[in-house]
């Protein structure tokens, strides 16, 4: 890019004159439709604070089935598993037999049709089972579509153009993306020698306006205006990576990340219609499937019958024969999948089916000990079984789930080096909410010149890697590496042979941020803030409404226990691009604590505490909030203001330190066990610069519950499940479950359909091996030395080493405790979570309050007994 950059800085070539494009109407049809085309993709967040989104996002007004093989036909990708990789996950016991064969005959329309007799001892039941399991797999490999040499050259200019990191930034950034590289593309000269005459003059002769690009390109290609926006949509296709993270930067990402290079949707589009008409397509070998005649022959010679013998069958049986075989392989895959959520769902049902029914029993009121709120995060469910397990016999620990910012619509504002600096807040709350309030961080008191000790040496020490990050490459490189060889040899040696103890000192020399820094809790004085104009106080009222939110949202009692305690959490990694994604997602893809720390303060707040009254929610005087983190990587619970906690506490905060000392050690070795290591390496793990699998993440995640602890206290859910506590008795308006339905549960849903995609097809959905990737412009990986952004999960997340998946690929199957009639008001009212439901992204069971039993959402209408 270097030649290329410097060729345009110092020439500009004129945009030809082009005659008008189009008339006002066809314009206005044409950006309609590039609005709806931008759909395509979802929005890509960067690293630093990555979010679990549903790569499918754009596709989710179609049934489920109908989508996804839509999708993968567009991005080039596979629709499913292959049949090998489901037979080994049924060969494993992961799917239940008995529930893929429950799943065949419903698939067949009934028991009666399905083994309603073709010949004697001969079925339709017989007939797909034999596909599904025994028969030769057929699953053709997916046609990738490789990147084309100039479109691998725009998606290289668009990363420099896009890069945040670049000391020479793309000269004529300001102008604009299509502009910018139209230009840079016309300078280029590997691409002047890449393309033919004709290539070269459809180049020199683009029109500057990006409407009038999309026009004259799909002139070129004889797009008719009915098929326009198939046309826009395979623009976006072709570099989702970009199209994702530019509909982050335009959509979410605020005016800041666009300013000096502003760019859109539709630039991009004229990009890709512009480079299209550069180069010859090329034709595609399309894998042959076998025809639904050739898997009819197949079948029949497996059954020990002639390939002709279906000619003297009832026209009924040659029917049932045909629909057998022209099942594709899709289809094939769909049933499995329907057959592995059908199989985790038949863990849960009975046991909550019974657990319904224990609630109705009169139980004397105790109050626990201490009181935890997790965050909903299935990483959470394991060590909540264990921090309650230290309490079995008197009930000493309750733990709740609630959505981990704590209702707290917050950006966090980090304190600045120096007093004219600026200092970048961050946004911890859900993607799906706008920040209310700017919260500063301060240093705690008397800790101020301590604080600004650890944030500068935490500032030195990015500085210097961001330095040797841009040196790596070029004389300069060298030059870097021949001065700082000597010592990057020593750290590296130090940190693969004695990691723990590397790190302990690293954190020795730096310090501890999080025992210095804390979101100022009373922060009624605007001059603690940056002096900006949005920067405002928590009015007091507000702090109350999410105080008092809390307690309605999960139905906690207000007889507190004598200590509660605000668990947030956060990953803990080395050299890992994907660290963000490890951290909580409700906090913005960062840790959870300083909400939790915040709330904590709130609540603690005799002001707070009295509103709460005067609203009827009196808390006990002798209740003491406090707040922790959990690191999800090393199973370490970290708590904050210790030295806050009263006297006539410090026993109660002794206890808890014991127990999550012993419930860590509990949930470490599960953890281990699930990722064939010993706890000592989830330790070193996390710590080790090398390590691909320092955990598994959301990995497993099939279900989000809805009810209360008891419903599902004393299962062992395996870290699968999303846990948000309700109590239908204290929501009589419906307005709790809305809340929870409306925002954690499709956020949850985000998170399911990306490692549920990131599985099927790790290359078009996923982001492959982490060992061949590399960062790109301080916000995106790439694999090798560049192309598309990678927009999912990488391998290492989702398979065991050997290729196998770890995560099943399955819908999230939503459970909740609540009368009937109050659910589906809520899917029938609010079309967000009634397209999930009605087009099958999510399964939803309702138990009956009353009469304790399952019932299940299916295309409109409730039925009894799912699984």
């Amino acid at each position: 890019m270097t030649l290329a950059a410097g060729n345009l800085a110092k020439t500009a070539a004129p945009t030809l004159a082009h005659p008008a494009l189009g008339s006002p109407g066809e314009r206005e049809a044409l950006l309609a439709l590039a609005s709806i085309a931008a759909h395509t993709v979802a929005p890509l967040w960067p690293l630093d604070s990555a979010i679990a989104v549903n790569p499918l996002a754009g596709f989710e007004d179609l049934p489920f089935e109908d989508a996804v093989p839509q999708a993968a036909a567009l991005h080039g990708a596979r629709a499913t598993l292959s049949l090998p990789e489901w037979r080994s996950l049924l060969a494993e016991g992961r799917i239940n037999d008995v529930a893929l064969r429950k799943t065949v005959v419903q698939a067949l329309g009934g028991l009666e049709a399905a083994f309603d007799p073709l010949v004697p001892e001969l079925n339709a039941y017989d007939l797909l089972i034999a596909r599904l399991v025994t028969l030769d797999a057929e699953h053709a490999p997916p046609v990738r579509r490789a990147l084309s040499p100039a479109v691998a050259m725009l998606a290289r200019w668009l990363g420099a153009f896009f890069d945040r990191t670049a000391a020479l930034p793309v000269p004529g950034r300001a102008r604009g993306l299509y502009p910018c590289l139209l230009q840079a593309l016309r300078h280029d000269p590997a691409l002047g020698k890449s393309v033919e005459a004709t290539g070269a003059a459809w180049l020199a002769s683009a029109p500057g306006d990006p409407v009038e690009m999309l026009l004259l390109g799909a002139r070129r290609e004889a797009v008719s205006p009915e098929h326009r926006l198939a046309w826009l949509r395979t623009l976006v296709a072709t570099l989702p990576g970009w199209a994702a993270h530019l509909r982050w930067r335009t959509e979410y990402a605020g005016p800041e990340a666009s300013r000096g290079a502003p760019a859109t949707m539709l630039d991009l589009m004229a990009l890709m219609a512009l480079v299209r008409g550069l180069e010859r397509p090329a034709l595609q070998a399309v894998p042959d499937a076998p025809s639904p005649r050739t898997v009819e022959a197949a079948l029949l010679r497996h059954f020990g019958l002639s390939a002709d013998a279906a000619k003297t069958w009832p026209a009924a049986a040659r029917e049932r024969l045909a629909t057998v075989a022209a099942l594709t392989p899709a289809q094939l895959g769909f049933l499995f999948q329907q057959a592995a959520e059908a199989s985790h769902l038949a863990t849960l049902t009975a046991p909550l089916e019974g657990a319904s029914a224990r609630r109705t029993a009169p139980r004397a009121p105790i109050r626990p000990q201490v009181q935890a709120v997790f965050c909903i995060d299935v990483r959470s469910e394991p060590m909540r079984r264990a921090l309650e397990a230290q309490g079995a016999i008197d009930g000493a620990f309750e733990t709740v789930g609630y959505a981990g910012f704590f209702g707290l619509p917050i950006a966090l504002a980090p304190i600045p080096l120096a007093p004219m600096a600026e200092a970048q807040a961050r946004n911890q709350l859900p993607v799906l909410l706008s920040p209310a309030h700017v919260v500063p961080e301060t240093a705690a008191p008397g800790r101020e010149a301590e604080a600004r000790t650890v944030l500068a040496r935490q500032a030195a020490l990015a500085d210097a890697q961001a330095m040797l990050d841009t040196t790596k490459a070029g004389a300069t490189g060298f030059a870097t590496a021949e001065a700082a060889g000597p010592l990057a040899a020593v750290s590296m040696i130090a940190r693969t042979l004695a990691p723990r103890l590397t790190d302990a000192l690293r954190r020795r020399v730096i310090g501890d941020a999080g025992q210095v820094l804390a979101p100022a809790a009373c922060n009624d004085d605007p001059a603690i803030g940056h002096g900006h104009a949005h920067d405002h106080a928590i009015p007091l009222a507000q702090k109350i409404a999410y105080a008092r939110g809390m307690f309605t949202l999960t139905g906690l009692s207000a007889q507190t226990a004598r200590l509660f305690v605000l668990v947030g959490h956060g990953g803990c990694t080395t050299n890992n691009a994907f660290a963000a994604s490890l951290d909580c997602g409700a906090c913005g893809g960062h840790p959870g604590g300083p909400n939790a720390r915040l709330m904590a303060a709130i609540l603690n707040d005799p002001a707070v505490r009295a509103g709460l009254a005067a609203q009827g929610l009196a808390l006990p005087e002798d209740t003491w909030f406090l707040a922790a983190q959990h690191d999800t990587t090393r199973d370490i619970v970290e708590v904050f203001d210790r030295h806050l906690v009263p006297a006539s506490h410090a026993d109660d905060l002794a206890h808890l330190d014991a127990a999550l000392a012993r419930a860590g050690v509990q949930a470490r070795a599960e953890r281990a066990t699930r990722l064939g290591r010993t706890p000592q390496d989830l330790l070193v793990g996390a710590a080790h610069w090398a390590e691909v699998r320092p955990e598994w993440g959301l990995s497993g995640n099939a279900a989000f519950i809805i009810g209360p602890r008891a419903l599902t206290q004393g299962l062992d859910l395996g870290g699968t499940a999303f846990l948000h506590s309700y109590d239908w008795k204290q929501d009589e308006d419906g307005s709790a479950l809305t809340g929870i339905m409306t925002a954690p549960m499709i956020v949850a849903q985000w998170i399911n359909c990306q490692y549920l995609f990131s599985t099927i097809d790790n290359e078009a959905f996923g982001a492959g091996d982490k060992t061949t990737q590399n960062v790109t412009g301080g916000f995106g990986v790439v694999q090798g030395s560049g192309g598309d952004l990678c927009t999912g999960l990488p391998r290492q997340s989702l398979f065991h080493d050997d290729g196998t998946p770890y995560h099943i690929p399955r819908r999230l199957t939503v459970i909740v405790e609540a009368p009937l009639q109050r659910v589906e008001g809520i899917v029938r009212r609010h079309d967000a979570v009634g397209r999930l439901v009605e087009n099958g992204w999510i399964n939803l069971v309702v138990i009956d309050p009353w009469k304790h039993q399952a019932h299940r959402w299916l295309r409109g209408e409730w039925k009894a007994r799912p699984c």
